[in-house]
């Protein structure tokens, strides 16, 4: 059920799904094939953030926090969609041991809020080439198709069918590793290499309908169960929605940002 955390996003992170190319790096560290990428400055920077400079941190944290909003209806110059509802094809679970035993998919999530998303810090180090961004997202509420079996506290658990989450205040810490190759072009842009995703949240409400094949007693059991429960699951399917969402983010970040040149929002320093 945690695919609750789709968003976090966002997400969060954030920025908009996936658009079709997909670029390789060569040795020299140059992207092989060369996506369509930004020719002007996005009107949400209003500034470029100095590598060097020793406030870039709280720089790319009010870059990040004005992107939010204006890529609610996604760049179409560059192809990506919008990000308001961002929609994710699919979630997988795969836990096998421990209190919540979970096996199955959320397909076809929408999950709406994330561009309502504040960026609460964020901490670049081009030496390490760490960049790792913490985001608050009031309200997510999400909509899917789910297939899942298994046990929630040794409650057995399945069904196909309609989901709805709602989740409130969800804290998403996302974690990178980047890069920043040229293009044959010469244009400089960011590629994130690795990454994983922590999520928290205050509060969960879970509806799964057409629990047990439509048995109502059992799937209101079931439901009435799960969300007096709701936070304890989610910890426990943490790490595996967390790689899951990892997989996603990195996909949204690398079809945004590696077409969005760098000297636009993190130029080199002369």
């Amino acid at each position: 059920m945690a695919s609750i955390s789709s968003w976090t996003s966002l997400v969060v992170l954030f920025i908009c799904l996936a658009v079709q190319d997909a670029s390789t790096v060569n040795n020299n560290n140059e992207v092989a094939v060369e996506p369509h990428v930004l020719t002007e400055s996005p009107i949400w920077l209003k500034k470029p953030c100095r590598r060097k400079d020793p406030n870039v941190n709280k720089c790319l944290k009010e870059t990040f926090q004005a992107m939010f909003p204006y890529m609610a209806n996604g760049i179409p110059e560059v192809g990506i969609p919008r990000f308001e509802p961002l929609y994710i094809e699919k979630i997988g679970i795969s836990k096998g041991h421990g209190a919540v035993t979970l096996v199955g998919n959320f397909n076809h999530l929408y999950a709406h809020g994330p561009s309502n998303t504040t960026t609460k810090n964020v901490r670049l180090d081009l030496d390490t080439g760490d960049l790792d961004i913490s985001l608050l997202i009031p309200i997510i509420k999400t909509e899917s198709m789910y297939d899942l079996k298994g046990n929630i506290l040794l409650l057995p658990l399945v069904g196909i069918g309609d989901a709805k989450l709602l989740l409130k205040n969800v804290t998403t810490d996302v974690f990178m590793k980047v890069k920043f190759p040229r293009l044959p072009s010469g244009v400089e842009v960011m590629e994130v290499i690795d990454m994983k995703v922590n999520f928290k949240m205050n509060s969960c409400r879970v509806h799964l309908d057409n629990l047990f094949n439509g048995n109502k007693v059992l799937g209101h059991t079931v439901n009435t169960f799960v969300n007096k429960n709701a936070l304890e699951i989610v910890e426990e399917l943490k790490d595996n929605i967390g790689e899951a969402l990892a997989i996603v983010f990195k996909k949204i970040m690398n079809d945004s940002f590696g077409r969005i040149p760098t000297k636009f929002w993190l130029p080199e320093d002369s």
